[in-house]
């Protein structure tokens, strides 16, 4: 499913943007970090009780993993 797979592809971004390692994120979840791997490369569907709590483990808002495009950082009032 087209969707599953952009999900996974989100999570590996935003998780790298955080600095996060698959193998912390799997630890936090009891799991392996080839779970999360498969996750990441569309092996593997993920649930809706484990994206939300991938949401929490990064602190985002769940819909973030839906959004079509990557999150801008934002511009400190010294850059403008």
């Amino acid at each position: 499913m087209e969707t599953e797979r952009h999900i996974g592809r989100r999570i590996a971004e935003i998780r790298k943007q955080k600095g996060m390692t698959q193998e912390y994120i799997a630890s936090l979840f009891g799991n392996t970090p080839q779970w999360l791997s498969n996750i990441e490369r569309e092996v593997r569907p993920i649930s809706a009780d484990e994206l939300a709590k991938l949401a929490a483990i990064l602190g985002v808002e769940p819909g973030i993993f839906f959004a079509t495009t990557s999150p801008k950082p934002a511009r400190s009032k010294e850059g403008r």
